[in-house]
């Protein structure tokens, strides 16, 4: 008889000991809880923004080496193109000044906060702007008939402005997100 599976009679479950029993927070409760997860996203949003001015500040350097290697793409060095080396990208001095200048937007895009130099504020391009400008360098590359080394190369500028673009757009509606819950809270008499 042990070798046969048990049957286990159906419990009906009483209504006094219920499992799932919801708490209800008291207003303190609700602002200790806010103010942590405030605490929480503050911690997240600035880590986020060192990871990308980290990010955007290895870029900068690649593309000032870029400059002193006479122009020689570091993907050619990584992943070499079976045909023979071809002739740097026409305008080259300009558009890589052009990408380090969309670095920098980015990295002020990253942190929005009043930027003042020369007793100017610094205000950085919009994203469709930096978009548009990023854009031209890998235009002229595969209008050129650049590998496809090259043209990836020219795309870094508009890739770091997307990943700071969809980044920003992700702080701001977790900050939104907080605001709504602030928004949320309600006044339990008695808890």
């Amino acid at each position: 008889m042990d070798a046969l599976r048990r049957r286990n009679p159906f419990k009906y479950s009483s209504e006094s000991s219920e499992s799932h029993d919801t708490h209800i927070l008291d207003e303190q409760e609700q602002s200790e809880l806010i103010d942590n997860i405030k605490s929480l996203n503050a911690t997240s949003n600035n880590q986020n923004r060192i990871a990308l001015q980290i990010t955007l500040a290895l870029s900068f350097l690649l593309h000032i080496i870029y400059i002193f290697s006479n122009y020689n793409s570091p993907l050619v060095i990584v992943f070499p193109p079976a045909s023979r080396p071809e002739p740097p990208l026409y305008l080259n001095p300009v558009l890589t000044f052009l990408a380090m200048i969309l670095h920098a937007n980015a990295a002020l895009l990253t942190h929005p906060r009043n930027f003042i130099l020369a007793k100017r504020r610094i205000t950085p391009l919009p994203y469709s702007v930096a978009f548009g400008l990023s854009a031209i360098s890998p235009t002229i590359s595969v209008l050129s008939g650049k590998t496809w080394q090259t043209t990836a190369w020219w795309c870094t500028a508009a890739f770091l402005i997307w990943i700071v673009h969809v980044s920003n757009k992700w702080i701001v509606q977790e900050q939104e997100s907080v605001s709504e819950l602030e928004r949320m809270k309600y006044i339990s008499a008695g808890a």
